[in-house]
């Protein structure tokens, strides 16, 4: 898998291809995003090293990403879910290859270092996130089938939900309703 640092968009309401928006300062492989109606952020969470870089973006207006603040643990391959106002970063894989259950979370309007939100139920490197604006879920990921919820708004650690049909899976996409995106 290869490093990267461009930022592409699409207009969801309409047919075509992806436009470029801006860079990364970092190269990443996996990043793990949160988004308010005005503001992205990206957790740069790793290329080929573990990182704890968080970048934001104006979404109305393309250009590079700028510097948010940092997360509480370099990783590499997490994921992340938004509601409106707050964003949740969660899993990874720590640079030494071992996988991480630690949680973070951050308001987008300001920048800032994330706080510590809790705990996933079980540690693992590349799941997928999605989320309303009430409810985050966080699934799967490299030798797990499990899917665990969190209450936004709150603090706490995950609780379990279910489980995938598969103890495998990692790297796979998931949107939700409330945002409109695409992944």
């Amino acid at each position: 898998m290869s490093n990267f640092n461009t930022i592409q968009y699409v207009t969801i309401a309409s047919a075509g291809n992806a436009l470029d928006f801006g860079d990364l300062s970092t190269e990443a492989v996996r990043l793990g995003a949160a988004a308010s109606p005005t503001r992205g952020v990206l957790a740069c969470v790793g290329g080929s090293s573990a990182v704890n870089v968080m970048e934001y973006i104006t979404i109305g207006s393309t250009g590079n990403s700028t510097d948010f603040g940092d997360l509480t643990a370099s990783r590499r391959a997490g994921t992340g879910f938004s509601s409106e106002t707050r964003g949740v970063f969660g899993a990874g894989e720590a640079g030494n290859g071992s996988a991480l259950n630690v949680v973070d979370y951050i308001t987008i309007a300001s920048v800032g270092n994330a706080t510590d939100f809790g705990d996933l139920t079980v540690a693992r490197a590349y799941p997928s996130g999605c989320s309303s604006n009430v409810r985050g879920v966080i699934a799967g990921g490299e030798s797990t089938n499990v899917i665990e919820y969190y209450t936004i708004g709150t603090t706490g650690n995950g609780t379990d939900f279910g489980d995938l049909g598969t103890s495998d899976n990692q790297r796979f996409g998931a949107c939700s309703s409330d945002h409109g995106g695409l992944q």
